[in-house]
Order: structure tokens, then C-alpha cells, then sequence
């Protein structure tokens, strides 16, 4: 019959969102594929032209790291940081960027190459990407904004 609802009928709590020192767990999707190219939605040889300039200057740019231009997190107040060709390894944590970001030399420690791909840090989030990814898909899930 009727009467109250057992307490394994009861919905679980939600997934708390920071560890047990208060840090932020990290993001659920930790690489950003990029979204593929619709060629048939390209009007004519202008767009064409273009469409080929753009992909042969992201094929050709040289590998670097630095702030993203524009590229902001609002959850630790820092630019967000870019590292052509690496992947950040599985074992990061929120306390190693708070450590070491921005510095180049000390990220890098937990970082493997990975050629087309970039990874992503501020001081309290990171996350991994084909390089031709667009900053919206890279910013889903995080407090990253263009600004």
C-alpha cells in the first residue's frame, strides 16, 4: 500500500563540486575536440579561399605557450594560459596551479606533448584540446569568459 517513501526511494544527494580541502574538482570533460569543418554550408570561392587561409595559418603556427588574449576566468580572477602542442597529464591537481601558473618551465612537469593539441590553465581550472578548438568549447563547464 501506501505510506512513506523508503529512504532508498529518496533521490541521491548531487555530486559536491569542491574536495575535501575546498579546492574545485576537476572538470568532468577534460578534452575539447574541434568541431569539424562544414563545407557545404560555404557559399562560394571567397569563403572558400578564406576557409584554406585560416586552417593553413593554424596548420603552420609554431609552438609556443602563453596568456590568452581576452581570455579570462572569473572564479580565480586570472587570464587564461595556453600551451601549444601538450596535453595535461591525468594526475594534475587544483593545488599544482596554484603553485606554478603562469610559469612555462613548472607546468610543463605535468604536461606531455601532444602535437595538435593545447592545454588550458588558470589558477583554479585546466583543461585539454585539439588546438583548433574554438575558446567557447574550450570555456564549457568553467568560469573562463572572452572579455
Amino acid at each position: 500500500g501506501g505510506g512513506r517513501p523508503s529512504s532508498s526511494d529518496a533521490p541521491a544527494p548531487p555530486a559536491p563540486s569542491f574536495d575535501a580541502c575546498g579546492a574545485p574538482l576537476p572538470p568532468q570533460q577534460t578534452f575539447v575536440e574541434a568541431r569539424p569543418v562544414a563545407l557545404v554550408a560555404l557559399g562560394g570561392d571567397d569563403d572558400l579561399n578564406a576557409l584554406m587561409g585560416e586552417m593553413m595559418t593554424n596548420d603552420t603556427r609554431g609552438f609556443g605557450h602563453g596568456l590568452v588574449d581576452g581570455f579570462h576566468c572569473t572564479g580565480c580572477d586570472f587570464q587564461v594560459m595556453r600551451i601549444d602542442e601538450y596535453v595535461w597529464n591525468q594526475d594534475v591537481e587544483y593545488m599544482f596551479f596554484r603553485n606554478n601558473y603562469p610559469t612555462f618551465e613548472k607546468l610543463r612537469r605535468r604536461a606531455a606533448r601532444q602535437q595538435g593539441c593545447s592545454a588550458y590553465c588558470c589558477q583554479c581550472s585546466w583543461k585539454s584540446a585539439h588546438s583548433n578548438a574554438i575558446l567557447e568549447d574550450v570555456a564549457d563547464g568553467l568560469r573562463w569568459r572572452k572579455v
